[in-house]
């Protein structure tokens, strides 16, 4: 995972920079919210499921644990369905209760006014998904009818009730990781030749 966002995120840090010059607009952190659906033994999602709420409080973070969960399960087939997301953490945040983006994998926290910002210059909702940006504009019917249901989706989980400290398991491997890692063991096998 790490691999895939640096750029994309470098991408959106600087697009937004030059956007800055553009307006005056402020990003009001007590208007975000992050909705992530994860599993238990994923490394990826435990550290998104800590550092969203260390960085943004508790109370803007929801996550939705699929092991064991049949009902959660269903919602993320749902998503991945609409989405084409295959791995977790699967990401959702809104901004003043407008679904801005939904992001696979890890992404940098920091960048959250960015990615605000970006959706809103852009008139859209942001999908970061495969290491790939696409846009649902807010003003196509067809869209929004995705948006609406993707916005569902985020609100309807059974969250998990979290406290201030949140386990950490490293042991585990979970979607995009698990592809990536496979798709480098050839290539370090060819460079040992």
């Amino acid at each position: 995972m790490k691999g895939k966002y640096p750029v994309l995120i470098v991408f959106i840090l600087l697009l937004g920079s030059v956007m800055a010059s553009a307006g005056t607009w402020k990003f009001d952190a007590s208007k975000v919210h992050f909705y992530q659906y994860g599993v238990s033994t994923c490394p990826h999602c435990q550290r998104m499921k800590k550092l969203i709420p260390e960085t943004y409080g508790l109370d803007k973070f929801t996550y939705y644990e699929l092991n064991g969960n049949q009902h959660n399960d269903k919602i993320f087939d749902n998503i991945s369905r609409l989405t084409g997301i295959t791995g977790v953490p699967a990401i959702g945040i809104t901004y003043n209760g407008t679904l801005v983006a939904v992001i696979e994998g890890e992404f940098n926290v920091s960048a959250t006014p960015e990615i605000v910002k970006l959706a809103f210059n852009h008139n859209g909702t942001l999908l970061f998904v495969g290491g790939k940006t696409y846009i649902l504009p807010w003003n196509d019917t067809n869209a929004t009818k995705v948006i609406d249901k993707l916005k569902g989706y985020f609100l309807s989980g059974e969250p998990e009730v979290l406290t201030t400290t949140t386990s950490s398991n490293k042991n585990g491997i979970c979607g995009p990781a698990a592809i990536i890692g496979l798709a480098i063991v050839p290539l370090l096998l060819r460079r040992r030749r």
